[in-house]
């Protein structure tokens, strides 16, 4: 147990400076290139809340890379001091160094599971904010747009839906095209809410015009009128932006509502999978790093951990960009696409230190 917890210290404190370092690293490049920008009273505040929150998203999509790094600086340490020659002279193989190095591994992975959502998406959507509104610079990430767009069942209506919420919307659009595509009808309501019976819609305050094959176009407005669409409720409550943009509850919200609307979803269902597949990579990558450290001819400490570190870390963002391609085109079931690449480089990682025992 003495020599597990002293292990465990070791790598702990090498992953907390690996991502540290990153993380500092990553946010420096950013300031400089929008320093030009970061002007006005009270913009030292605003860069400070800016940069706070956007460390913890740098901090999560870096996670793994640290833990990769920190697993081949402890190992590295540990030759380096002729600790690891103690540890094989008294029969210790390779697995007594591995497992407190996943145990940290695994600890770091639950802490960004836990709090994926706050710093993928909260921190995420207000470090952009604060960029764009306060600097009027783009964003990390493209934020959500209040406007959404819809296209009904059919295709023969599209809805643009300014604002409101829930089964209620304002400043509403609908666009009524022929099969050619040619616009036949608009319809402009301040509001739109459901009727009493199914497909009844109610518009207030509409204007409709209507336009002939010969291009002219008839103008009528109403205080309140009732529409029969298409379209349930349920249809409009699906949200803009990218899956990465939403928490994991409202991806699963999401994922049921594209399924039960027969939207395209394999995107969604991907993103959920990864949050919990892209901290827990930290596992498999680092098993691999540390398994390459340990091989007998190795020679080098620090810089040969970092070389190591670059390359396993950009074997497994290729090997999962190559998995994340199949599963967006539907070449390979998500859950499965989102696992592969830690599966693969798990069992790799526990051949590799099978052969160094």
């Amino acid at each position: 147990m003495t020599l597990f917890l002293h292990l465990v210290r070791r790598a702990a404190v090498a992953f907390v400076a690996a991502l540290a370092a990153v993380v500092a690293l990553f946010l420096v490049v950013d300031f400089a290139e929008n320093a030009s920008a970061f002007r006005g009273p009270g913009w030292i505040p605003a860069v400070l809340e800016m940069y706070a929150n956007r460390s913890g998203v740098v901090a999560w999509q870096v996670a793994p890379a640290a833990m990769v790094l920190a697993a081949g600086v402890t190992a590295s340490g540990l030759r380096r001091t002729r600790e690891w020659t103690a540890m094989r002279a008294l029969g210790l193989g390779p697995w007594r160094l591995a497992l407190p190095v996943l145990a940290v591994a695994l600890t770091a992975a639950g802490i960004f599971v836990t709090f994926g959502d706050t710093l993928v998406t909260r921190a995420g959507q207000r470090a952009d904010a604060i960029l764009s509104q306060r600097f009027h610079r783009g964003g990390f990430g493209r934020p959500q747009e209040p406007r959404r767009w819809f296209r009904g069942r059919g295709g023969r209506r599209i809805y643009h839906l300014r604002g409101g919420g829930g089964t209620s919307f304002e400043r509403v659009t609908v666009l009524e095209v022929t099969p050619g595509f040619r616009l036949a009808k608009r319809i402009d309501a301040e509001r739109m809410e459901p009727g009493a019976t199914e497909g009844e819609w109610l518009l207030s305050e509409v204007a409709e015009r209507t336009f002939s094959r010969d291009g002219r176009m008839t103008l009528a407005t109403f205080p309140r009128r009732a529409y029969r669409f298409d379209e349930e409720p349920g249809a409009f409550a699906v949200r803009p932006g990218r899956p990465s943009q939403l928490t994991r509850p409202l991806l699963g919200q999401q994922i049921a509502l594209r399924r039960r609307l027969g939207l395209p979803f394999a995107d969604f269902v991907l993103e959920w999978h990864d949050r919990l597949a892209h901290p827990f990579a930290a596992v498999a990558a680092g098993l691999v790093a540390l398994a390459l450290a340990l091989r007998r001819e190795r020679k080098g400490h620090l810089t040969a951990a970092i070389i190591e570190a670059v390359g396993v870390s950009l074997a497994f963002w290729a090997v999962q960009g190559i998995f994340w391609s199949l599963g967006v085109s539907a070449r390979l079931p998500p859950p499965v696409a989102a696992w592969a690449a830690p599966a693969i480089f798990l069992a790799a990682g526990a051949w590799m230190l099978r052969r160094n025992a």
